[in-house]
């Protein structure tokens, strides 16, 4: 799918989640980071990253889309979002995650996740610090997010999210579910606070990167 209708989509999704100005800053930013992150690297294949000037991150870049010499940059991770159905009503997510180094799960990204039918009231999920993303090796199309995330803005919870692209003529067939807290089976120490959800993308798309090329 061309990246020109990642950035609409993510635009679109980020319009549709109430009261999230932040998250309607970085969605208007992702072509910038899709198309200006990796641009010094264009066509260099880059197999690590390196810091730049502060407060910004080299993504990782792979040559594709290849006419002779001349190549495109393709990140490596996912992004996308829309409306998941789940089994309490129906959730919001947008997210991107890009690897910085090869064969590392260290990552560029972030999460949001809006349910307005959790347990107790509507709940916001935001992401904050660095981020892990990994591949599943049971599945190709699937990919797992993990890192801490905000509670309607308050404490540091680990969350795993679990993301599956069916690809582009599978419409509909895109899954996510995010876990949160308590909830994990491996989290280190009680936090007091569990969240679990998932379902189908009834609205929206997931895209893997790695196929896609920036923005010029």
């Amino acid at each position: 799918m061309d990246a020109r209708r990642f950035d609409a989509l993510t635009r679109a999704v980020a319009a549709r989640l109430p009261r999230r100005r932040l998250l309607r800053r970085l969605a208007g930013g992702l072509t910038a980071l899709l198309a200006g992150a990796p641009t010094a690297a264009r066509g260099q294949g880059l197999p690590g990253a390196s810091a730049g000037e502060v407060g910004t991150v080299e993504l990782m870049c792979r040559p594709c889309l290849c006419d002779g010499d001349d190549c495109e940059c393709c990140l490596v991770g996912i992004t996308g979002g829309g409306v998941v159905r789940t089994a309490a009503g129906e959730a919001q997510v947008v997210l991107f995650a890009s690897r910085i180094e090869d064969g590392s799960p260290r990552a560029a990204g972030f999460v949001r996740w809006i349910d307005p039918a959790a347990d107790g009231g509507e709940i916001a999920f935001e992401s904050v610090g660095p981020i892990a993303y990994d591949d599943d090796p049971e599945d190709e199309r699937a990919r797992e997010v993990r890192g801490t995330m905000l509670a309607n803005g308050d404490g540091e919870h680990p969350f795993l999210l679990r993301l599956r692209d069916a690809g582009p003529d599978a419409v509909g067939q895109d899954t996510a579910s995010l876990t949160v807290g308590d909830r994990l089976a491996d989290a280190a120490a009680p936090t007091g606070f569990g969240y679990e959800a998932e379902g189908p993308l009834v609205g929206g798309d997931l895209q893997l990167l790695g196929t896609v090329g920036p923005v010029p």
